[in-house]
């Protein structure tokens, strides 16, 4: 990456807050995008969905995280997963933003058939892919963590825990019961169930 074009942006003085904004170039440089993308969205959890967003087995919600990379929270038979699709990382392994897909996961983009855990147990015409060790190519499981009712995902591993990052306001949190929380209608933007 060439940042010969990226200038500091300089903070404005606390006075001069209200009428300061972003510079325009930032909202459409490619270079500017991708060193956000490092700098923010590949080294932070990001909040996914809420477990009430996939109460059942079967139950799925998808998700975008950086550019060109798609998954899925999952309710499996032992809880909650996130998972991208190994032969397709830009695709979610299931279709649509939410739904059901009963007892496996048929990815739209390539039709392989997938277990609620995530295993490999289908490939249509599977005898011209020889070789095809079914345990190695899976759905992706991504670094995921269930805090308080909500699902997030990290891309890379290694990063301190939600619960340990949000301890410090637990005891604040801990009265709105937020892992009980459950949708009561559509949303106004008719994103809703």
């Amino acid at each position: 990456m060439k940042p010969s074009h990226l200038q500091p942006v300089e903070p404005a003085a606390p006075a001069d807050t209200d009428g300061v904004s972003l510079p325009a170039w930032i909202y459409r440089d490619a270079e500017f995008f991708e060193r956000e993308q490092q700098a923010i969205f590949r080294s932070s959890w990001q909040l996914v969905c809420h477990l009430s967003d996939v109460p059942l087995p079967g139950d799925f919600h998808t998700f975008e995280f950086g550019a060109n990379r798609s998954g899925a929270a999952r309710r499996g038979r032992r809880g909650a997963g996130i998972s991208q699709c190994l032969p397709a990382p830009r695709v979610a392994p299931v279709d649509g933003p939410r739904g059901h897909c009963g007892r496996r996961i048929t990815c739209p983009y390539h039709a392989w058939t997938y277990a609620l855990d995530g295993r490999l147990i289908g490939v249509p015409q599977r005898d011209t892919f020889t070789g095809l060790d079914s345990a190695r190519h899976g759905l992706l499981p991504l670094e995921h963590e269930v805090f308080m009712g909500f699902i997030s995902c990290a891309s890379r591993r290694g990063l301190p825990s939600v619960r340990d990052m949000a301890a410090p306001y637990a005891h604040e949190l801990a009265p709105y019961r937020l892992e009980e929380l459950v949708p009561l209608g559509a949303s106004r933007c008719g994103r809703g169930r």
